[in-house]
This record gives C-alpha cells, structure tokens and sequence, in this order.
C-alpha cells in the first residue's frame, strides 16, 4: 500500500462515517420511537469516532480529509425527504439505515480490497508487509465494516 493508497483507504472511510452522521442528524427529528432513537444516537456517535479516527491519521500522514461535498449533502436531504415524506413509521426509517448501512460496506469493501496489502500468495514473491500506519488504515476500514454490519444487525428488529 503507497501513500495514496493509504490516504484514500482513510478517505472512504471518513467519507462513510460523516454520510451517516449527516443522515442520522437528517433522521433525528422525524424519529418517534424512543428505542430506535437511542440506537440511532448510539450509531452518531460511532460515526463521529470514526470520522474523527480516520482524520487523525490522515492528518499523521501530513493530509486532510475531504469534506462532503454540497452536492452529496443536497443528494441526502432530498433522498430523505422525499422517502420520509409519506412514511415515517419506525420499520421504514430503519430499512432507511439499513440500506445506508450497505451501500458503506459495499462502497467501504471495494476501497478495502483495491487497497489492500499483497495475499499470501504475493508475500512469497518478496513484497513488502504492511507498514504500522497502513496497517491501522487497514484496522480502522475492517473495523468500520463491521460496525456497519453490527449496524445492520441491531436495526432488523425494527423491520415489520
């Protein structure tokens, strides 16, 4: 894994978390289920954990993360409003965060496997083992799909 590499490995990942945070922070309001709204909080604050991780370590690596773009932050209002707008019954918001859920993992997957350190295979041809740093890119990706997938997890009970 190169600089870059390593760099947009954390970006996914930043990019992921601040898109949840920002949905949750969207999805809040409408929220009446006093259950759902705690695990909706409990997942905030794994984002901003995660956001502010991988900042971190983009920032030891002399780089700052790019921000969600106006654009994109448009694209999530209006694809919230627009499914809350007649259905904000507790089974829908949580099909809302499940599918947000998985397009992270998937999209978090992708970057993961594009940027992932040689097989073990490719370690017996002489390449180089991750280094500390890309290493904890490696750790914090790993570790954000499966908090999504712990996500996914605790939000099926509210699926009607």
């Amino acid at each position: 894994m190169d600089f870059n590499n390593q760099y947009q490995l954390l970006q996914e990942v930043y990019h992921g978390a601040k898109m949840g945070d920002i949905a949750i922070r969207l999805l809040l309001p409408k929220v009446d289920n006093a259950r759902f709204r705690s695990d909706l909080q409990t997942q905030f604050r794994q984002y901003q954990t995660t956001a502010s991780n991988a900042e971190n370590q983009m920032k030891a690596m002399g780089r700052c993360p790019k921000e969600v773009t106006n654009g994109e932050y448009t694209m999530l209002w209006l694809s919230l409003q627009g499914n809350t707008l007649c259905n904000r019954e507790t089974s829908h918001l949580a099909e809302m965060m499940i599918q947000g859920s998985n397009m992270g993992i998937v999209s978090l997957t992708k970057a993961l496997n594009s940027f992932a350190p040689p097989t073990q295979a490719d370690a017996q041809q002489d390449a180089a083992p991750p280094t500390q740093p890309e290493q904890q890119a490696l750790d914090l990706a790993r570790a954000t799909i499966q908090a999504e997938e712990d996500n996914i997890t605790r939000l099926k009970v509210y699926l009607q």
